[in-house]
């Protein structure tokens, strides 16, 4: 594994958008990312050199809300309604299919 990145409990692990969303909005590059510089590879590693592929590394990205926000983010969530009219008028707006 080459990467990590770690949500709070709110964001499902398998929700791609939802890691995302988390990344753009928690996540701050300087203050949230660990590199890990010697850790254990395997041969099959199509990145590194055939001869060096014992050593990697590896990062991990915190995107969790960080401890000292006073406030925490929120998802905003398109209401249902509104969400289906505009659904139901998807081609009509010229999009093939939606989302």
């Amino acid at each position: 594994m080459k990467g990590v990145i770690v949500v709070d409990d709110d964001i499902p692990a398998d929700d791609l958008t939802g890691v995302w969303w988390s990344l753009s909005v928690r996540y701050n590059a300087v203050q949230d990312t660990d590199i890990v510089r010697r850790a254990r590879s395997t041969v099959l590693d199509p990145s590194l050199p055939i001869d060096a592929r014992e050593i990697t590394s590896q990062i991990i990205m915190d995107a969790t809300i960080p401890y000292e926000w006073k406030e925490k983010p929120t998802k905003i969530v398109l209401d249902e309604d509104v969400k289906n009219r505009v659904i139901g008028r998807w081609q009509e707006l010229g999009f093939k299919e939606p989302f």
